[in-house]
Protein backbone atom coordinates (compact mmCIF):
# COMPACT_ATOMS: atom_id res chain seq x y z
CA UNK A 1 0.00 0.00 0.00
CA UNK A 2 2.84 2.39 0.92
CA UNK A 3 4.59 1.62 -2.39
CA UNK A 4 1.46 2.52 -4.35
CA UNK A 5 1.19 5.88 -2.55
CA UNK A 6 4.85 6.60 -3.28
CA UNK A 7 4.43 5.71 -6.95
CA UNK A 8 1.31 7.90 -7.21
CA UNK A 9 3.18 10.79 -5.55
CA UNK A 10 6.09 10.47 -7.96
CA UNK A 11 3.73 10.28 -10.94
CA UNK A 12 1.86 13.37 -9.73
CA UNK A 13 5.14 15.25 -9.36
CA UNK A 14 6.25 14.24 -12.86
CA UNK A 15 2.92 15.38 -14.31
CA UNK A 16 3.22 18.77 -12.55
CA UNK A 17 6.82 19.17 -13.72
CA UNK A 18 5.81 18.17 -17.25
CA UNK A 19 3.02 20.76 -17.28
CA UNK A 20 5.33 23.43 -15.88
CA UNK A 21 7.98 22.49 -18.47
CA UNK A 22 5.42 22.82 -21.25
CA UNK A 23 4.19 26.18 -19.97
CA UNK A 24 7.69 27.62 -19.58
CA UNK A 25 9.52 25.88 -22.42
CA UNK A 26 10.81 27.90 -25.33
CA UNK A 27 12.57 31.14 -26.12
CA UNK A 28 13.88 33.32 -23.32
CA UNK A 29 14.10 30.89 -20.44
CA UNK A 30 12.51 31.21 -17.04
CA UNK A 31 13.46 33.87 -14.52
CA UNK A 32 13.08 32.88 -10.86
CA UNK A 33 11.74 35.73 -8.70
CA UNK A 34 11.97 35.30 -4.90
CA UNK A 35 8.94 36.88 -3.19
CA UNK A 36 9.15 38.60 0.20
CA UNK A 37 6.64 40.38 2.43
CA UNK A 38 6.39 44.17 2.35
CA UNK A 39 6.11 46.18 5.59
CA UNK A 40 2.34 46.37 4.93
CA UNK A 41 2.04 42.56 5.16
CA UNK A 42 2.20 42.80 8.98
CA UNK A 43 -1.06 44.80 8.98
CA UNK A 44 -2.83 41.61 7.86
CA UNK A 45 -0.65 39.12 9.77
CA UNK A 46 1.15 38.03 6.57
CA UNK A 47 4.69 39.08 7.60
CA UNK A 48 5.98 35.47 7.52
CA UNK A 49 4.82 34.83 3.96
CA UNK A 50 7.30 33.54 1.39
CA UNK A 51 7.07 32.53 -2.20
CA UNK A 52 8.51 32.29 -5.65
CA UNK A 53 7.38 33.45 -9.06
CA UNK A 54 8.63 31.93 -12.28
CA UNK A 55 8.44 34.47 -15.10
CA UNK A 56 9.07 33.77 -18.75
CA UNK A 57 9.39 37.30 -20.09
CA UNK A 58 9.54 36.49 -23.80
CA UNK A 59 6.55 34.15 -23.67
CA UNK A 60 4.36 36.22 -21.35
CA UNK A 61 3.89 33.60 -18.64
CA UNK A 62 3.93 33.83 -14.85
CA UNK A 63 3.58 31.07 -12.25
CA UNK A 64 3.28 32.11 -8.59
CA UNK A 65 3.69 29.81 -5.59
CA UNK A 66 3.02 31.34 -2.17
CA UNK A 67 3.11 30.12 1.43
CA UNK A 68 1.51 32.34 4.08
CA UNK A 69 3.77 30.97 6.83
CA UNK A 70 0.94 29.58 8.94
CA UNK A 71 -1.28 32.67 8.63
CA UNK A 72 -4.85 32.82 7.37
CA UNK A 73 -6.14 35.57 5.11
CA UNK A 74 -8.35 38.11 6.84
CA UNK A 75 -12.04 37.30 6.33
CA UNK A 76 -13.53 38.59 3.08
CA UNK A 77 -10.18 39.11 1.32
CA UNK A 78 -8.37 37.56 -1.63
CA UNK A 79 -4.81 37.54 -2.98
CA UNK A 80 -4.16 38.81 -6.50
CA UNK A 81 -0.96 38.66 -8.53
CA UNK A 82 0.39 41.50 -10.68
CA UNK A 83 3.35 42.34 -12.88
CA UNK A 84 4.29 46.00 -12.39
CA UNK A 85 6.12 48.77 -14.26
CA UNK A 86 7.01 51.43 -11.66
CA UNK A 87 6.14 54.59 -13.63
CA UNK A 88 8.24 57.73 -13.58
CA UNK A 89 7.69 58.37 -9.85
CA UNK A 90 8.77 54.93 -8.70
CA UNK A 91 6.98 52.10 -7.01
CA UNK A 92 7.90 48.40 -6.99
CA UNK A 93 11.00 48.27 -9.16
CA UNK A 94 12.15 51.75 -8.19
CA UNK A 95 12.38 55.04 -10.07
CA UNK A 96 14.31 55.07 -13.31
CA UNK A 97 13.24 51.55 -14.32
CA UNK A 98 10.03 52.67 -15.96
CA UNK A 99 9.20 51.75 -19.54
CA UNK A 100 7.30 55.04 -20.04
CA UNK A 101 8.10 56.68 -23.38
CA UNK A 102 6.51 58.84 -26.04
CA UNK A 103 7.32 56.30 -28.77
CA UNK A 104 3.75 54.97 -28.77
CA UNK A 105 2.15 58.43 -28.93
CA UNK A 106 2.82 59.27 -32.59
CA UNK A 107 -0.90 59.42 -33.37
CA UNK A 108 -1.95 61.29 -30.23
CA UNK A 109 -1.70 61.26 -26.48
CA UNK A 110 -3.24 58.43 -24.50
CA UNK A 111 -6.69 59.28 -23.16
CA UNK A 112 -6.73 62.24 -25.60
CA UNK A 113 -5.56 64.57 -22.83
CA UNK A 114 -1.94 65.66 -22.15
CA UNK A 115 -2.64 66.34 -18.45
CA UNK A 116 -4.05 62.87 -17.84
CA UNK A 117 -1.20 61.40 -19.92
CA UNK A 118 1.37 63.06 -17.63
CA UNK A 119 -0.36 61.73 -14.50
CA UNK A 120 -0.53 58.22 -15.94
CA UNK A 121 3.18 58.34 -16.91
CA UNK A 122 4.04 59.17 -13.29
CA UNK A 123 1.98 56.33 -11.81
CA UNK A 124 2.94 52.68 -11.64
CA UNK A 125 1.21 50.44 -14.17
CA UNK A 126 0.05 47.04 -12.96
CA UNK A 127 -1.20 44.16 -15.09
CA UNK A 128 -3.23 41.62 -13.13
CA UNK A 129 -2.14 38.00 -13.34
CA UNK A 130 -5.38 37.01 -11.61
CA UNK A 131 -6.53 35.80 -8.23
CA UNK A 132 -4.37 33.24 -6.49
CA UNK A 133 -6.06 29.91 -5.80
CA UNK A 134 -6.00 28.47 -2.29
CA UNK A 135 -4.59 24.95 -2.27
CA UNK A 136 -4.90 24.46 1.50
CA UNK A 137 -2.70 24.94 4.56
CA UNK A 138 -1.96 28.57 3.70
CA UNK A 139 -0.63 27.65 0.27
CA UNK A 140 -1.69 29.63 -2.84
CA UNK A 141 -0.83 29.45 -6.53
CA UNK A 142 -1.55 31.40 -9.66
CA UNK A 143 -0.89 30.93 -13.37
CA UNK A 144 -0.98 33.59 -16.07
CA UNK A 145 -0.28 33.75 -19.79
CA UNK A 146 -0.67 36.60 -22.27
CA UNK A 147 0.02 36.82 -26.00
CA UNK A 148 2.67 39.47 -25.45
CA UNK A 149 6.06 39.70 -23.79
CA UNK A 150 6.48 41.00 -20.25
CA UNK A 151 9.64 43.06 -20.89
CA UNK A 152 8.21 46.38 -19.59
CA UNK A 153 7.51 44.89 -16.14
CA UNK A 154 10.06 45.05 -13.32
CA UNK A 155 8.32 43.38 -10.38
CA UNK A 156 5.87 40.69 -9.35
CA UNK A 157 3.53 41.99 -6.66
CA UNK A 158 0.91 40.15 -4.61
CA UNK A 159 -1.87 42.35 -3.28
CA UNK A 160 -4.45 41.77 -0.58
CA UNK A 161 -7.82 42.62 -2.07
CA UNK A 162 -10.06 43.82 0.78
CA UNK A 163 -13.14 43.59 -1.44
CA UNK A 164 -12.22 39.98 -2.38
CA UNK A 165 -12.78 41.01 -6.02
CA UNK A 166 -16.47 40.29 -5.57
CA UNK A 167 -19.33 42.00 -7.39
CA UNK A 168 -18.48 45.54 -8.59
CA UNK A 169 -14.92 45.36 -7.20
CA UNK A 170 -12.19 47.98 -7.62
CA UNK A 171 -10.04 46.70 -10.53
CA UNK A 172 -6.93 48.55 -9.33
CA UNK A 173 -4.38 46.83 -7.09
CA UNK A 174 -5.16 46.50 -3.39
CA UNK A 175 -2.56 46.60 -0.60
CA UNK A 176 0.84 45.27 -1.78
CA UNK A 177 1.82 42.59 0.75
CA UNK A 178 4.43 40.54 -1.12
CA UNK A 179 6.89 41.65 -3.80
CA UNK A 180 9.84 40.45 -5.86
CA UNK A 181 11.92 42.22 -8.48
CA UNK A 182 12.21 40.65 -11.93
CA UNK A 183 15.94 40.58 -12.73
Amino acid sequence: MRTRQTVMSVLSLLIVLGIAGTVFAGKGGTVVVPLSPTPLAANAGLQDSTGTAWVQVDRGTVFIDLDLGGADLPAGTALEGWVVDPGLQGGPGGPGLSSVSDADEIFGTPFGDANIDALVDDAAYALSTGLLVRLGNGHYQGRFAIDNNLSPYDAVVITLESDANGHNYDPRPGTPVIVGLIP
